[in-house]
Order: C-alpha cells, then sequence, then structure tokens
C-alpha cells in the first residue's frame, strides 16, 4: 500500500486543527465523499418535495408557514431533520472508511474504500434508521433534546467501519465517548451550527440569482431550487461526516490513547489495525 503525508495529525486536536483535518481528509478522498453525498442530498429533496408541497412550505428555504399550517409545516421541518440526520450517518460510514488511512498516511483508492463500506451497509443502514427515527422524535419535542442527542449520535458510523463492531455497540460507544466531558458533543453541534450558517447564505445567495431569470415560487424556480440545495448540501454534507470521522480518531487519541499504541506498534514494526489498538492505547495510557 503506498505511502503519504498524513492528512490527520497523530495527536490531541484543538477545536480549528479539527476543522482543518476534516477539510483535508475530504479533500483527500473528494470523488467519494462527495459523489456519495450528491447522491443522498439528492434522493432527500425529493422525499421532501411532496410533502413541503402538502405543507405549503414554498421556497427558497422552505420556512415554517406558522399563519395558516403550522402543524404540517413543523410536521414536515422535523422529517427533514430526520432525513438530513441519516444521510449525516450514512455518510459517516464512507468518511469513517477513509479516516484510517488519512490518519496511517495510506494512499487508498475510492474504489477500495467503496468496498469497505459496502460490507458494512446493513449494520450502517441500521444506525441511520436508529438515529433518523431518534431525531424525528426529539426534534418534534421543539427540538429541545435535539443538541444533546445529535451530539451523542455523530460518532457511531465511525465507529462501526472502523473498529469493524456491531451498530447497537457501535452506538454505545458513540454514545461513551462523545459523552465524556460533553466535549465530543459540543464539538459536533458547533459544526454543524457553523455549517448551517454557510449553507443558509449559499442557498439564498443562489435564490437571488435564479430570481433574475425566473418567476419566484414557479415551477421552473422550485426545480431550480431543489438543484441548489443538493448543491450546497453536498458539500456540507461530505464536510460533516468528515469533522464525525475525525473526530472520532481524535476523540480515540484523548481518551484511549490511540497516537501512543500507534507509536508503539510502529517501533516493534508490528502491522496496525486501528480496531485491535483499543486495548494496547489504554493500557500505554
Amino acid at each position: 500500500m503506498e505511502e503519504t503525508r498524513a492528512v490527520i495529525p497523530m495527536r490531541p486536536l484543538t477545536f480549528g486543527e479539527l476543522l482543518d483535518a476534516a477539510v483535508s481528509l475530504l479533500r483527500a478522498q473528494a470523488p467519494l465523499l462527495l459523489g456519495a453525498a450528491f447522491v443522498l442530498a439528492a434522493v432527500q429533496q425529493v422525499l421532501l418535495y411532496p410533502l413541503r408541497e402538502w405543507a405549503h412550505m414554498r421556497p427558497p428555504a422552505y420556512w415554517l408557514v406558522l399563519d395558516d399550517y403550522p402543524a404540517q409545516s413543523w410536521l414536515v421541518f422535523c422529517v427533514s431533520m430526520a432525513l438530513e440526520a441519516g444521510v449525516l450517518s450514512l455518510l459517516g460510514g464512507f468518511a469513517g472508511a477513509a479516516a484510517g488511512p488519512g490518519l496511517l498516511g495510506r494512499k487508498v483508492r475510492g474504489r477500495d474504500l467503496l468496498r469497505q463500506v459496502l460490507r458494512r451497509a446493513l449494520p450502517l443502514l441500521v444506525i441511520a434508521a436508529l438515529t433518523a427515527a431518534l431525531i424525528f422524535a426529539t426534534s418534534l419535542v421543539l427540538m429541545l433534546p435535539w443538541p444533546l442527542l445529535f451530539g451523542l449520535l455523530g460518532l457511531a458510523p465511525p465507529a462501526l467501519v472502523v473498529d469493524r463492531i456491531g451498530p447497537f455497540r457501535a452506538v454505545g460507544r458513540s454514545f461513551k465517548l462523545a459523552g465524556r466531558g460533553l466535549r465530543g458533543v459540543f464539538i459536533r453541534v458547533g459544526g454543524y451550527i457553523s455549517w448551517a450558517a454557510i449553507r443558509l447564505a449559499l442557498g439564498l445567495g443562489g435564490a437571488a440569482l435564479l430570481e433574475i431569470w425566473l418567476r419566484p415560487y414557479g415551477t421552473g424556480y422550485a426545480i431550480a431550487m431543489i438543484a441548489v440545495w443538493t448543491i450546497v448540501d453536498t458539500v456540507a454534507y461530505a464536510a460533516l461526516a468528515c469533522i464525525d470521522a475525525v473526530l472520532y480518531i481524535e476523540v480515540r487519541m484523548r481518551v484511549e490513547g490511540l497516537d501512543v499504541a500507534i507509536g508503539r506498534l510502529r517501533r516493534l514494526n508490528r502491522p496496525i489495525d486501528l480496531a485491535g489498538s483499543v486495548i494496547l492505547g489504554a493500557a500505554v495510557r
């Protein structure tokens, strides 16, 4: 396997360094991650279109219709939050597959990472479905429990792929690692809010340009806005999935001593298995 420069530093990271590492990971596997994100973002928009029409939610931003259709629009908003969480879970599996080589400085082809994810497709779907269901339920309650649950669930897909464990054990591992001091929760929610602002700015900017050529609220305008949101979400979802994957690796270094374990294995000239380094790393710490 060809060696290259590691895109994830082998040490605990600051918030800024973690975001930089996530961008580097995305650049290293851009075709795979952006391609998967585009397909999933497009599917999400297609599924939401009839629901938004039913709730009388209109582009560009599909704001809640609180005056005439508050219940319908709130329900559709909660469904969109659940679908988004499911999409991020699926992409977290792709980013998790790329994170191991990114940490060890190994160049891996996108098709090989895709095969690795497909081998874990069923348990990854289980995590995505469970995450979507939990996020939908918490969104209904005025979003109050959403930040905590969203933050606690984010490390499950990378754990599933990197550690090669079952879906429910991966969820438990995510709760344990992200909930330790709630640092992982704050980082994941902070990354999401940052990208939400970027997405809103890009989406509304695209809408302003479209209004020059298309009649607002017409069919052509709605289709064009679906395309705009799909492109914007593609980049955002891929970046957020990389944040989850890098955060999972970083938390393992901070909590379990993964960096120390890898250094020891390299000194002993032994093969490195990230899944098998948990016990060794904890013992070294």
